[in-house]
């Protein structure tokens, strides 16, 4: 399961480097666009895939990152088990919300 673990987070952390860069240059970009353009932008088919991916893959990296803290700083089996729960669960929900106010500015 450890090896199976590491290589999700290497593979996760390579997808994130272009996601990062394309954000990056969007956001500098973003100041030059109306409120319009970002919501169209936001609310396209292509924007909707990229935001929800790297959405994805970051909740991923992030939560077997800190899986792997916890895991290592946390020497009690239950709290390390309580902690670990806690985390993947707060990850998924904020995922949804990630979706879920997808939606919301798709509709309007």
């Amino acid at each position: 399961m450890a090896i199976f673990h590491w290589k999700i987070q290497r593979i996760s952390a390579i997808l994130l480097v272009p996601i990062t860069i394309y954000v990056v240059f969007y956001l500098l970009k973003i100041g030059n666009l109306s409120y319009v353009n970002v919501t169209n932008d936001i609310s396209s088919f292509p924007g909707i895939i990229l935001i929800s991916f790297m959405a994805l893959v970051l909740f991923i990296h992030s939560s077997l990152g800190i899986e792997t803290i916890l895991e290592d700083y946390i020497h009690d089996v239950k709290t390390q088990s309580l902690l670990v729960s806690l985390s993947k669960f707060i990850h998924v929900i904020l995922f949804l919300i990630t979706l879920i106010s997808l939606i919301i500015i798709k509709g309007n």
